[in-house]
C-alpha cells in the first residue's frame, strides 16, 4: 500500500499534469488564469465594486498606513538583525539536524510542514494572504491607482488571494510617500489582524478553567503521571493557590486523582536542585537536596507559597529558613541580596516543588504564559519568543485539552482559540518576514523608496545606488535563508 506521503506526491503529479495540459491547450488563458508550475492564479473583476466602497474612507486608511509605517521599519531592522545573528550561529555553532532544521518544516506550507497542525496552518495562511493583498489593494485605490483584478491563488486547494494593481500607473503616477504607504499596507494589515486575533485569543483564555495534574512521582507511589488531581485533603484543587491552601491543613496528605487516592506523609516544600555560587543560600550552608518547608513563621508547602513569601521580602533582610535534611530538620539564617527579577530579596537557589515524592503540574501556568506573551513584546527576548512561539505551544490540540475545562461553547472553544492563535501568529510572522529589505518582499520596496529619498539629497544617482543596495541586501537575505537549510543538514546529506 502507498504511504500518505506517496499518495500526496501522486496527487500533486496528477494535478500538475492537468494544469500543464490545460495551459498548453490555451484553456487557462481564455479564462484569465495564469500558472507558475502547479500554482494557479485565477483572476476576476468581481469584488472590485466592494473594494471601491471599502476604500472610500481615504483619510482613515492613510492615517492607519502612516501610523503603521514605523512598525514596518522596526520589523525591518529586527528581521535583518535576526538574519545576521542566524548567519553567525550557522558559521560558528551550527545546530545539529533535527525536525526544526528540516527544509520542509522551515516552510509554512500546510501538509508539508510536519511541526504545525496542517488544518490551522491552512486557515491561518489563507486569512493572512487575503488580508495582506487586500491591504495593498485598498491603499492603491486610496492613492488613485487602478486595481486591474482580484484573484485566488490555487494549488489543489485555495491557499490565498491577491490583488493586481496597474504597475505602470503605480510607479509613474504616484509620489514616493504614496508608494511607501501602498507597499507598507500589506504588512500593516497583517500586524493589525494579528493584534485583533491575539486580543480575542487572550480574552477567550479567561473562559478556560485550569486543572492540577500529576507531573511525576518518586518511588512506588500509586499515582499515574498525567492524571488530573481532583482533591487534596478533601479540598477541590485547580490552581497552585488551591493546592497551597489544601496542604496547610491535615497531618497527612490525601491526594485524590481520576484514577484513585493515596495517603502520604506530610513532607512538603521546595527541593533545592541547585545553588548560585557565593549567594546567600550557599553562604548560609544550605545544600542541594534539602527541602525548604518554612520561612520565619510562614509554611511554604508549595512553590507558589515559597515565591509569594520571597516576593514580600527586601534586600538585606535576614530570614530563618527551615529545611529537611534527610530525616532531620535544620534552621539557617539567610541574609537576602537583591533579586535579579525585581526589588525583592533573593536567596540564590533553584528549586522544584516537592510534595511527599509527588510532583504536580499546573495548567494555569500555560494560561499565564499565553496571556503574558503580548506584554513581552516590549523586550528583544519577547520578540524572539514570539517568532518561535509555536515551537513550544502548538495550540489546544491533543492531550493538552484534558487539562482545561471550557466554561463556554464546550469543545468548540478549543477550535475557536486555535483559529485565533494561528491566524494571529501567522499574520505576525508573515508580516515580519515581508519587512525584510529584499526585493520582491514589501520591505525591499519600502527600503528602496525610503533609501532613494534619503540619498537624493546628496547624490544625483540615488536611484541607481539604492537599487544596487537593495539587490545586495536581497542576496544576503536569501543566501542566509538557503544556508539555514543546508548547513544544519549537510552532514546528513553527505552520509546519505
Amino acid at each position: 500500500m502507498l504511504s500518505s506521503t506517496g499518495v500526496a506526491l501522486a496527487l500533486i503529479v496528477v494535478y500538475w499534469g492537468i494544469v500543464e495540459s490545460l495551459k498548453s491547450r490555451g484553456v487557462l488563458q481564455r479564462h484569465n488564469v495564469s500558472s507558475a508550475g502547479p500554482i494557479l492564479m485565477i483572476r476576476t473583476q468581481k469584488g472590485l465594486g466592494l473594494l471601491e466602497k471599502i476604500a472610500k474612507s481615504k483619510n482613515f486608511w492613510r492615517l492607519l498606513a502612516n501610523a503603521g509605517i514605523p512598525a514596518v521599519f522596526t520589523g525591518m531592522i529586527f528581521m535583518f538583525m535576526l538574519i545576521l545573528a542566524m548567519d553567525f550561529v550557522m558559521f560558528t555553532t551550527p545546530p545539529p539536524p533535527s525536525p526544526v532544521t528540516e527544509p520542509r518544516n522551515m516552510l509554512l506550507i500546510p501538509y508539508v510542514n510536519q511541526l504545525f497542525p496542517p488544518e490551522y496552518l491552512l486557515i491561518g495562511l489563507i486569512v493572512t494572504l487575503i488580508v495582506h493583498e487586500f491591504g495593498h489593494a485598498i491603499l492603491c485605490r486610496v492613492e488613485g491607482v487602478k486595481v486591474k483584478a482580484l484573484g485566488v491563488i490555487f494549488a489543489i486547494v485555495p491557499i490565498g488571494g491577491f490583488a493586481e494593481p496597474d504597475e505602470e500607473e503605480l510607479m509613474k503616477s504616484t509620489k514616493r510617500s504614496q508608494r511607501i504607504r501602498i507597499f507598507s499596507a500589506g504588512v500593516i494589515s497583517n500586524f493589525v489582524v494579528a493584534v485583533i486575533a491575539f486580543a480575542c485569543f487572550v480574552y477567550l483564555l479567561g473562559f478556560l478553567s485550569p486543572h492540577v495534574l500529576v507531573a511525576g512521582v518518586e518511588g512506588n507511589i500509586s499515582l499515574n503521571t498525567g492524571d488530573i488531581v481532583e482533591e487534596i485533603n478533601g479540598v477541590s484543587v485547580r490552581t497552585s493557590r488551591d493546592v497551597t491552601d489544601a496542604l496547610l491543613s491535615g497531618h497527612t496528605i490525601k491526594i485524590k486523582t481520576e484514577s484513585g487516592e493515596v495517603t502520604l506523609p506530610r513532607i512538603t516544600g521546595v527541593k533545592i536542585v541547585d545553588l548560585y555560587p557565593d549567594y546567600p543560600a550557599e553562604k548560609a550552608g544550605l545544600k542541594k537536596g534539602m527541602i525548604i518547608f518554612r520561612i520565619n513563621s510562614v509554611n511554604t508547602p508549595t512553590l507558589y507559597a515559597f515565591k509569594n513569601y520571597l516576593d514580600s521580602t527586601k534586600p538585606g533582610q535576614t530570614i530563618r529558613v527551615f529545611a529537611y535534611n534527610n530525616s532531620s530538620v535544620e534552621i539557617y539564617n539567610v541574609t537576602l541580596t537583591h533579586s535579579p527579577h525585581g526589588n525583592s530579596g533573593f536567596m540564590g537557589v533553584v528549586v522544584n516543588e516537592y510534595i511527599a515524592g509527588v510532583y504536580l503540574g499546573y495548567s494555569e501556568n500555560i494560561l499565564s504564559m499565553l496571556k503574558d506573551a503580548p506584554l513581552e513584546l516590549t523586550t528583544l527576548h519577547g520578540w524572539l519568543s514570539a517568532v518561535s512561539m509555536p515551537l513550544g505551544f502548538k495550540g489546544f490540540v491533543g492531550d493538552i485539552n484534558r487539562y482545561f475545562e471550557p466554561e463556554i461553547l464546550g469543545n468548540n472553544l478549543f477550535y475557536l482559540l486555535n483559529v485565533l492563535y494561528w491566524v494571529g501568529w501567522i499574520n505576525f510572522y508573515v508580516g515580519l518576514f515581508n519587512c525584510l529589505p529584499a526585493i520582491p518582499l514589501d520591505g525591499g520596496r519600502v527600503f528602496h523608496e525610503a533609501f532613494t529619498a534619503l540619498l537624493s539629497r546628496r547624490f544625483p544617482q540615488a536611484e541607481k545606488i539604492s537599487r544596487k543596495a537593495v539587490m545586495y541586501l536581497a542576496y544576503v537575505v536569501f543566501a542566509s535563508i538557503l544556508l539555514s537549510f543546508i548547513i544544519p543538514n549537510i552532514s546528513k546529506y553527505l552520509k546519505s
